[in-house]
């Protein structure tokens, strides 16, 4: 019993110590309502406090993050995104103040829900999309893109469609074209072409069995939405040929993508 008390006693006493040594090591918390400011042209945002850590994105004069704590090494502050993650911001780049939330978020449509997408310091995108294919056929997509700007992806076309017409697999690619990549709503439009592998039903007449060329175009509008959500929907058409027919179907879906 004597043993316990004072074990217990041992521990309470460390515990303010140990605390201590935790916050020592981490981030130093500031006061709530405390926003830095942009005063460069141009500085990054990076994963950590320091110039060898990843770049997250870049900011602007006059870009505005609340502070949620000053770096224990080195001049840099962790503040809160417009999707709320987290970066690290060099503190000779930025102005520290007291605003309201309100002044901060100016500008910006619902800012609790809504947030732009990752575009701008996005090296890829992966989506993956379902919905139909022509009126009655079931489609599902996967369509990865490496982003050569945040206006400007290099996409791949890897869809495959089963219904009362027989499967259709697609694999085709090209250009993506992103208009205002920093919204959080992002119009794109995209052409491309493949090929494309049909196996009908012996009463479909659409396609013929076997590999035909397939050209498509469409666009859509991606959705960005806080903590790096993003919800992509976009209707395409596609026109499949042989040397002896063409036959077009259209493909609306939705679906989630992914920035890296």
């Amino acid at each position: 019993m004597r043993r316990t008390l004072a074990l217990s006693l041992l521990l309470l006493c460390a515990a303010p110590a140990v605390a201590s040594a935790q916050a020592a090591d981490g981030d130093e918390a500031l006061a709530e309502g405390v926003y830095a400011r942009v005063i460069v042209d141009r500085t990054e945002l990076r994963s950590g406090p320091g110039a060898s850590y990843q770049r997250v994105r870049a900011a602007q004069r006059g870009d505005v993050f609340r502070v949620h704590s000053r770096a224990s090494t080195g001049y840099w502050f962790r503040v809160e995104l417009s999707d709320g993650t987290f970066a690290y911001i060099h503190g000779d780049t930025v102005y520290n103040h007291q605003v309201s939330r309100d002044e901060a978020s100016a500008g910006r449509f619902a800012p609790d829900v809504f947030a732009p997408a990752a575009l701008p310091s996005a090296t890829g995108e992966l989506a993956v999309q379902f919905g139909i294919l022509g009126f009655f056929n079931g489609f599902m997509a996967v369509r990865p893109a490496i982003n050569i700007a945040p206006e400007l992806e290099l996409e791949a076309n890897l869809g495959g469609s089963v219904g009362e017409g027989g499967r259709i697999l697609i694999g085709s690619g090209g250009p993506l074209i992103n208009v205002w990549p920093e919204s959080p709503v992002v119009p794109f439009f995209t052409v491309g072409g493949g090929f494309a592998v049909s196996d009908p039903n012996a009463d479909t007449f659409l396609l013929q069995s076997g590999m035909v060329g397939v050209l498509y175009g469409g666009g859509g509008l991606r959705f960005g939405f806080r903590y790096r959500i993003t919800i992509r929907i976009e209707a395409r058409g596609y026109a499949f040929f042989d040397e002896n027919r063409i036959s077009a179907l259209e493909e609306i879906t939705i679906g989630a993508t992914v920035f890296f």
